[in-house]
């Protein structure tokens, strides 16, 4: 979906669409994904056959890593996935695939992707924006999309349910699960990747339930935090919050933290640093530097960038903890105060009064006219 350029306040959202099609009616569901994965395979087909409330006989899909894998290193054969497999078995439908390289042999489906873009495309041009507030208002505008064009196949699909049988089947866990240690650097790894989760858990053994788009930490059954997850099983994600209260009692570990440059929100932080570098030695830079980061994890980081961005623009910059703690308490009390203001009480009499001396002012000017 990347050419329809898709915005969520105002960053690109890259994504993929998940697309099950009835050859017969043309019966779309489309669900939103991150990649052709096994979650996303199992999150689409709960989310069509809800829809639906019938299952089909069989299923046709392509040759994706997600449904076949090659049965030898030298031949072209494919064969489904023990994953894709058990997924048929949940529903209870039988899996056909496409030859290799002949996607013409899902030609329903494939014809309709691309009408499907053109129909996405049309209605982004109606509604003169492509920025959404959220992924859940760019969600409800593809159903509605595709709900539209579903009203217009009502005759056919009825045909094609009175074939099917009745959706019983529990919805498809649309997770993984597995288990993880916090490690001293109040970090798990979760798929290959390194996640940072909050201090206090240092230690702890967590359940990691494992979505396509996001990771819920439990212990037993109480939700501790939720992370989003990225793609990739490379890197890692680390968010300052959760590991500045323990950089702040060991500052001396800052200069050689791995993943130090996650330690800077924006480029006004990166650029504060550099100013307590050129102003102080080493550790002491990193020491101030951490005091700030951990106000903004207590402030918030828009309102402490722009205390940053106000102390470096000023003629001899002070860039200092104390001194970002005084402009908030200024705006802070600036804020109060406009809180506590008596509500202004308009009188339309007032109005009256400057209409009235307006006509006074024109009115000699329309009799010199005459």
């Amino acid at each position: 979906m990347r050419s329809l350029k898709i915005r969520i306040s105002g960053q690109v959202l890259p994504h993929l669409m998940f697309h099950a099609v009835l050859p017969y009616s043309n019966w779309e569901s489309v669900s939103r994904c991150r990649s052709e994965s096994q979650l996303a395979l199992r999150a689409g087909l709960n989310a069509a056959f809800a829809r639906l409330g019938r299952v089909p006989r069989e299923i046709l899909i392509d040759n994706s890593s997600t449904a076949t894998h090659r049965l030898s290193a030298e031949g072209k054969q494919r064969g489904f996935t023990e994953e894709f497999l058990s997924v048929c078995e949940h529903f209870r439908i039988k899996p056909r695939t496409t030859n290799v390289s002949s996607p013409q042999e899902n030609g329903s489906c494939e014809s309709l992707n691309g009408h499907f873009k053109r129909r996405m495309q049309q209605h982004l041009l109606l509604r003169g924006s492509r920025d959404f507030e959220s992924e859940e208002d760019y969600d409800r505008f593809c159903m509605e999309v595709i709900d539209k064009a579903n009203a217009l196949r009502g005759k056919k699909i009825a045909t094609e349910l009175a074939t099917m049988r009745e959706h019983l089947a529990p919805q498809l866990p649309d997770y993984t699960e597995t288990t993880v240690r916090v490690n001293a650097n109040s970090t798990i790894r979760v798929c290959k990747k390194t996640y940072s989760v909050p201090a206090n858990l240092i230690g702890i053994q967590l359940k990691a339930r494992i979505y396509e788009t996001r990771i819920v930490l439990l212990d037993g059954r109480e939700v501790i935090c939720e992370l989003p997850r990225h793609s990739g099983d490379r890197g890692a994600v680390i968010d300052f919050r959760h590991v500045i209260k323990w950089l702040v009692r060991k500052p001396g570990a800052f200069s050689a933290y791995r993943w130090r440059d996650s330690m800077f929100p924006s480029q006004v932080f990166r650029s504060a640093y550099d100013h307590l570098c050129g102003k102080h030695d080493e550790s002491k830079a990193d020491r101030y530097y951490l005091d700030i980061l951990h106000l903004a994890s207590l402030d918030g980081v828009e309102m402490v960038a722009n205390i940053l961005d106000q102390l470096l623009g000023s003629p001899d910059p002070v860039v200092s903890l104390e001194e970002a703690k005084k402009l908030i308490a200024s705006y802070q009390d600036v804020a109060e105060q406009s809180r506590n203001q008596p509500p202004l009480n308009a009188s339309t009499a007032d109005y009256d009064v400057l209409i009235q001396s307006r006509d006074q002012l024109t009115q000699p000017e329309e009799n010199d006219a005459h």
